[in-house]
């Protein structure tokens, strides 16, 4: 039996999310090109997921998964594919669609500023916005995505101060927005999907 809630704090698979995003982003930042990083999402991404599905049809094998990875599994996720396989199709969907900078960003925000929303919004979120959603997580998000933001516009992208400054307000708005939107799709896809939708829009605006 799973051992948690949704509800819960999961820091394992917080935290688990947190090193699969910033890996993903490390390597489509610094070793990988566009064609490289779909191949590897492709191949490694479709073998996870294939796993995920095989667990759906194979008793054995879920006993055995539920065994190992039950502490970082909601309930939900029982007999349905995991957050996990929607982490893969979210970030394989910005690389695919959208320029480098913006699938980086959105791989961060769906690394730090999804993971740190739902953390504080589930131990100190007082003020509710709707559904699990509250405005301290709100945040949360908007002060970690914006200094993520800003780092990589001054660090990685070469961008001055003033300008880093504006764009980093932007992205924290951006991930802020798309961690709240109320779509009925698990958050690990919709949350670098419509990141990265708003950043497109963003920088089609401010040009």
């Amino acid at each position: 039996m799973l051992k948690q809630h949704r509800s819960l704090p999961h820091l394992l698979r917080r935290l688990y999310h947190l090193v699969m995003g910033v890996s993903c982003f490390s390597l489509y930042a610094w070793v990988l090109n566009r064609e490289q990083a779909l191949l590897l999402l492709l191949v490694g991404g479709g073998f996870l997921i294939g796993l995920d599905i095989l667990r759906l049809k194979v008793p054995w094998f879920k006993k055995q998964v539920l065994k190992h990875f039950s502490n970082v599994m909601r309930r939900n996720e029982l007999l349905a594919i995991t957050g996990n396989s929607f982490y893969i199709i979210g970030i394989f969907a910005v690389v695919l669609f959208f320029t480098k900078p913006v699938a980086l960003l959105s791989i961060l925000y769906l690394a730090l500023g999804d993971p740190i929303a739902a953390f504080v919004g589930t131990q100190y979120g007082k003020t509710k916005l709707w559904g699990r959603k509250s405005l301290e997580g709100a945040f949360a998000n908007f002060v970690v995505s914006l200094i993520a933001t800003a780092w990589f516009l001054l660090g990685y992208m070469g961008f001055s101060g003033r300008d880093a400054l504006v764009g980093a307000v932007i992205g924290g708005l951006v991930s802020t927005l798309a961690e709240l939107c109320p779509v009925p799709v698990d958050d690990n896809l919709s949350v670098p999907i419509l990141s990265a939708l708003g950043l497109s829009l963003a920088s089609l605006l401010v040009v």
